[in-house]
């Protein structure tokens, strides 16, 4: 996969969630795929955790609940640049994504980055596996609670 393909299917990635479409963003992740991330357990320190979308449906919700969090945090716009990319042949890519989310009064939301794998598939490529290990969902949705 190329440098070329990797950067029209993050514009559409950004774009996806800059609708606040979680259909949208759900449709470009492979059936079945999954996310390594962390929550904060009850005494606060952050655990991995591992969630396998082997369906449709459950990765949809989720896509769609992360775009109600981030709605209700006034959430503007994404920003991407990659950090890393290797072109892994022609049918895959890993890359490394920093992200900056803006609110509508331009404040800065957020800042994380985010590993993806790729997949090429008969619809272009897809997410295979993310793995975001600094994106703070958990504190957007307390700021979200706290509005």
């Amino acid at each position: 996969m190329t440098e070329h393909e990797v950067l029209e299917f993050f514009d559409r990635y950004r774009d996806a969630f800059n609708a606040l479409d979680g259909d949208a963003v759900a449709d470009l992740w492979h059936t079945p795929s999954s996310i390594a991330d962390s929550e904060t357990g009850a005494d606060g320190k952050r655990l991995a955790r591992f969630t396998l979308w082997a369906d449709d449906a459950p990765k949809r919700k989720n896509m769609r609940a992360l775009c109600d969090v981030y709605m209700l945090n006034d959430y503007a716009r994404a920003e991407f640049q990659f950090e890393h990319l290797l072109e892994l042949g022609a049918n895959h890519a890993f890359v490394n994504v920093l992200w900056k989310l803006w609110r509508k009064d331009g404040n800065l939301l957020q800042e994380f980055r985010t590993a993806y794998q790729l997949l090429r598939t008969a619809k272009g490529p897809r997410v295979l596996m993310a793995t975001a290990y600094e994106e703070d969902v958990a504190s957007l949705k307390l700021a979200a609670l706290e509005r």
